[in-house]
């Protein structure tokens, strides 16, 4: 089944509020790809997902320089960066198709740059600046 939400933020508590009531939604292994400008509050969502995954969320941030950040859990929470990646095989250098295989929950900022890298199905969340604090949030269930 294919859908698509389309959500207002107004501001970045709205953002990671949003993440979290999505959690509960997510299966183990589920791969969410975000997209959006530098600065449109892609991980400020995953902030959130980590607040309602019950993970330290002091410690999130982006992995721009390592790729990955893993969030160890009970449902532990993968966090890739692919801004700086060159060429999409860089991810299989650090392990993608693990990654893909382990029980926790994916999340993809540029995963854009990758895209022959990606499942078959995903959730893209594509956040649109419309000012300062307001982001339209679209999320799209991809099939392929």
């Amino acid at each position: 089944m294919t859908f698509e939400i389309k959500i207002v933020s107004h501001g970045e508590t709205e953002t990671q509020a949003l993440a979290s009531k999505l959690v509960p939604l997510l299966r183990p292994g589920d791969l969410l790809v975000l997209k959006g400008e530098l600065g449109a509050g892609k991980t400020v969502f995953v902030r959130g997902l980590a607040e309602a995954l019950g993970l330290d969320t002091e410690t999130v941030n982006s992995p721009s320089y390592t790729v990955v950040n893993e969030y160890p859990g009970e449902r532990p929470l993968f966090h890739f960066d692919l801004y700086r990646v060159q060429d999409p095989s860089e991810l299989y250098e650090i392990g993608w198709d693990d990654y893909l295989g382990r029980r926790g929950l994916i999340v993809v900022e540029w995963g854009d740059k990758a895209a022959e890298c990606l499942p078959p199905a995903y959730y893209l969340v594509d956040f649109q600046i419309i000012d300062e604090k307001t982001r339209q949030i679209n999320l799209t269930h991809v099939k392929s």
